[in-house]
């Protein structure tokens, strides 16, 4: 005897149904989340920087050193805290950290964070710098390591 032509097909209906409204409200969930998902990904992010890829210069009468960072605050008027890949660069050299403070009226900068130097036959690792007279001079602070090629 046939084992389908036993099953009472009122049973067969009920479960099959059953289990077509627990697929029907699976897929639904998971279309809701991904939906709530996306909208979220999709809102605008607030943060707490005053300056995104700030850009400055400082200018001595031998270079230009050009400054870039991904994000900057203000601590007052004319000093300027840049976070995350500061770059110093010029046509001799230059400098990265993460965390650099720029004064921008005495055109000078500092860092207590690890420093890396690059010019053309030297490179200075360093726990920070100095800069000042408008860029002329370079102050090495903290353990440093000087690789000459």
């Amino acid at each position: 005897m046939n084992l389908l032509l036993s099953l009472n097909k009122k049973y067969v209906l009920i479960i099959s149904i059953i289990v077509f409204f627990f697929f029907v409200i699976f897929f639904i969930f998971k279309f809701y989340s991904s939906f709530d998902k996306k909208i979220l990904d999709g809102a605008i992010q607030i943060s707490n920087v005053d300056v995104t890829e700030p850009r400055f210069s400082i200018n001595s009468p031998t270079q230009k050193i050009y400054v870039t960072a991904s994000e900057g605050n203000f601590v007052d008027n004319n000093q300027i805290l840049l976070q995350k890949n500061v770059m110093f660069k010029s046509r001799n050299f230059s400098i990265e950290t993460d965390n650099v403070l720029f004064d921008r009226k005495n055109q000078t900068a500092h860092s207590n964070d690890k420093s890396i130097f690059k010019s053309k036959n030297t490179i200075i690792s360093s726990d920070g710098f100095n800069i000042y007279d408008n860029g002329d001079k370079i102050k090495f602070n903290g353990y440093s390591v000087i690789v000459l090629k």
